[in-house]
């Protein structure tokens, strides 16, 4: 029992909505749920123990361990929003509800599928975050896969400002998230392209191509979401069976995406579909290529390209790959099916211990499905896996001297309720939700025919205060078939953030600085200042004074360039539409500025041009930030992208001295993040050190499973060491930094051009020598030093 029990009735008087109701939760350490015991032959499982709220079926969970009498079990609050939230056969979800297990009687909380999201989000995320800017801060984490806590940022960044462009990402999230219905009672009234992009994956999704496809052509043609928009129509023609068109739209949208994920997944999916038609092992080695490649960097549907990857593997008969990649996907979505499938291949491969864990965890929402996982086992063996152990000892009586919640007559003995019998498996009317009408499959079975027609889309049901779920509408004429594990039909909608308004810009505590500067100038010159190359020219003219003049202290130059950067950053924001990244560990001058453009996505760090005056000895010629907005401006107009990689060192082209600048200042933040890290804190900057990477890579990568969106960054933090070390001991420099940074090269005094990340990406795929690789180029060296000195002849 607690010691406190007088602070049991958190939710006394919360009469407003589920997201006013969100703190309350602050102080909830964990819950308790009841549980019964259920048997499958030899095997006991448990099963959370189910109520009936306003007639339909409910799970409850008690946020005080003194509310409830055994049999129960205990878990976290975020592990029983992740475990609501993923409950297949229920669309409500009640704290502290009247129960006949329950020993007091307190207020409750009710909260649909999409609240129990916002829920895991805000406990993820923190409302002190939604004190900055959560538009930005749900980017971040949307683009990470954080879903519910991008779910949650994007919610309150709507809530707060509900013309704003956050509506489209709230949207996109949902669709990530599952809840399609959601999504479209949030958009189906809205033409903005974003939506249409939006409500055409909806009803792909749901079955209606003929809408998905009407909603695309009211997109029309040559926009800026043009590549979104060709994507959407790839998954389509998968979706009506035209694989080989589909594979040739996703070939080409991989080769010229920036975000390739997405465009990789469909090809991979169109890849597996006509590799299993036509029994063609390339062509499914191929996919499998297609997807791993997809899952190079972290995006925000990496854990359904995961479930996506791990059938392929498990149909092709490789288990051990199978079960990783299921794992990567039930740790980013503990959806049933996904640990289904992971308990599955655990069984298969003779894991029984922990498929029999995972099983126990299923059957918690998924009786039905648990009981079908045991049947995979061996039968002399379900008595000893399956055996269910006391869920803890039953809480002591409260002592009668302590005080009710609240004032009143003597509390009556909790009412005795039945709990509503376990429905059978039924699919909700109108849109599907993250994980509704879920059944059990074996992934290797062949998919069955779909069904012949789409899922209706039913209209917005009001909220009431006495239910903040939604009620069904009215079911179709003929439900869809409950929703198989296929590789080849899953889809998010990817997108950037919104363009901040100039209203935002003014209360942006950094770009705020360029509208004083503004001001101040004005007051100096006595005329208007306009953000545009003539008024960048006089925040320009005033850093260099500061710095010229004597007198001028440490604070007063670092204002100055705090100001200047921030006109620099709000003048391309405004003219080229840059996004300003502010990274919370790092200066400014580390943050990264994002042009998002069809066809090309450049990335500079504008705040360095200005923040150099204060690394620097010298001043600089008057214009240079003007040659460095020309040179951004040529930048985004250049088609087609400049040469890169190999081809550019075999064609000696060397990038422009911004782009290097550029790449300098990547450099840079990366070796201040190495530092901070306990995997890379350590490691020399010298031939101990590039063992010590080695060795590290040998242990933590595979050469047959991909990095983890966490390996692809520690991966990165190896690369740059690289080539500090060749800094330090050859005096390598950058030579071509255009493309993706695996084809970055620096050029040796002898003229040679290596390429430090793409040889460390190089060394995890195909355990290359990094010793050897410096043996060599020391040799070079040695070789290039006698030259020089005359010892030998050329």
């Amino acid at each position: 029992m607690t010691e406190n029990p007088g602070n049991i009735n958190i939710f006394e008087g919360a009469t407003g909505s589920f997201q006013d109701a969100l703190p309350l939760f602050t102080g909830v350490s964990g819950t308790v749920l009841p549980v019964r015991t259920e048997t499958s032959g030899p095997a006991q499982l448990c099963t959370i123990t189910q109520i009936s709220e306003a007639g339909r079926p409910a799970l409850p969970s008690f946020t005080n361990e003194d509310l409830l009498d055994p049999p129960l079990i205990r878990k976290t609050l975020a592990e029983t929003a992740l475990l609501f939230f993923h409950a297949p056969l229920h669309e409500v979800f009640v704290f502290n509800p009247r129960h006949p297990k329950a020993r007091l009687s307190a207020a409750q909380l009710k909260a649909s599928r999409r609240e129990i999201s916002l829920l895991a989000g805000f406990l993820k995320s923190g409302d002190k975050k939604t004190q900055q800017d959560p538009s930005r801060l749900a980017a971040g984490e949307f683009s990470l896969g954080n879903l519910h806590s991008a779910h949650y940022l994007y919610h309150m960044a709507a809530f707060r400002n509900p013309a704003s462009r956050a509506r489209f990402q709230l949207g996109a999230v949902l669709i990530e998230l599952g809840l399609l219905q959601e999504a479209y009672d949030l958009l189906k009234a809205d033409t903005d392209p974003e939506a249409l992009i939006c409500l055409a994956a909806i009803h792909r999704k749901t079955g209606n191509i003929e809408l998905a496809r009407k909603a695309l052509s009211e997109l029309g043609q040559g926009n800026q979401l043009e590549e979104r928009r060709n994507t959407e129509s790839a998954w389509l023609d998968i979706e009506e069976g035209k694989e080989a068109e589909a594979e040739k739209n996703f070939q080409r949208l991989s080769s010229s995406a920036f975000e390739k994920a997405e465009a990789l997944s469909g090809l991979g999916a169109a890849m597996a579909r006509a590799a299993f038609k036509t029994k063609d092992r390339n062509r499914l080695a191929a996919a499998v290529s297609a997807l791993r490649s997809a899952l190079a960097t972290p995006s925000s549907g990496s854990g359904r390209i995961f479930f996506q990857l791990g059938n392929l593997y498990f149909r092709s008969g490789d288990l051990p790959q199978a079960e990783a990649c299921y794992r990567r996907s039930a740790a980013q979505a503990p959806a049933v099916q996904a640990l289904a499938n992971l308990a599955l291949t655990l069984i298969k491969t003779g894991k029984l211990e922990e498929a029999a864990a995972i099983t126990l965890q299923v059957a918690l929402t998924d009786l039905t499905s648990a009981k079908r996982l045991t049947a995979e086992f061996p039968k002399d063996r379900l008595a000893a896996l399956f055996r269910v152990q006391e869920a803890g000892p039953a809480p002591q009586p409260l002592a009668a001297a302590k005080p009710e919640p609240a004032p009143g007559p003597e509390r009556q003995p909790a009412p005795e309720f039945t709990p509503a019998p376990q429905p059978a498996p039924q699919k909700a009317p109108g849109l599907q939700t993250a994980a509704e009408g879920f059944r059990f499959i074996n992934p290797a079975a062949p998919a069955p025919a779909k069904a012949a027609k789409p899922v209706q889309l039913s209209p917005a049901q009001p909220l009431t205060p006495a239910i903040t779920g939604r009620q069904p509408a009215t079911a179709p004429a003929e439900p869809a078939p409950a929703p198989q594990i296929e590789i080849e039909t899953f889809r998010d909608v990817m997108h950037s953030s919104s363009q901040p308004t100039e209203e935002e810009s003014r209360k942006d505590e950094f770009i705020s600085r360029a509208f004083k500067l503004a001001s101040e100038l004005e007051d100096e010159l006595g005329h208007k200042i306009y953000f545009n190359l003539d008024g960048l020219n006089e925040a320009e003219r005033r850093l260099r004074l500061k710095f010229i003049k004597s007198g001028a202290g440490t604070a007063g130059k670092l204002d100055a360039v705090r100001d200047s950067a921030a006109f620099l950053c709000y003048f391309l924001q405004e003219r080229h539409k840059g996004r300003l990244i502010k990274l919370a560990d790092f200066d400014p001058w580390g943050w990264p500025m994002l042009f998002d453009q069809p066809g090309l996505k450049l990335v500079t760090y504008p705040v360095q041009r200005a923040w150099k005056m204060l690394w620097q000895e010298t001043v600089p010629e008057p214009g240079w930030l003007t040659k460095y907005t020309n040179w951004l401006a040529d930048r985004l107009k250049q088609q087609p992208s400049p040469v890169c990689g190999a081809e550019a060192a075999r064609a000696k082209v060397c990038s422009h001295p911004e782009k290097i600048a550029d790449a300098q200042t990547e450099h840079k933040r990366m070796m201040v993040l190495i530092s901070s890290l306990n995997e890379t804190s350590g490691i020399e900057l010298g031939r101990s050190g590039l063992l010590k990477m080695e060795n590290a890579i040998r242990i933590n990568f595979r050469p047959d499973i991909p990095p983890t969106a966490d390996g692809w960054k520690l991966l990165r933090c190896y690369g740059h060491l690289l080539a500090a070390i060749l800094a330090k001991d050859f005096k390598a420099t950058w030579y071509n930094v255009d493309g993706e940074d695996g084809g970055w090269s620096m050029q040796l005094p002898w003229k040679t051009f290596v390429f430090p990340l793409g040889k460390i990406y190089k060394t995890a795929s195909l355990r290359d020598d990094l010793n050897a690789y410096y043996e060599v180029l020391l040799e070079d060296k040695l070789r290039y030093q006698s030259r020089t000195q005359g010892l030998i002849g050329p």
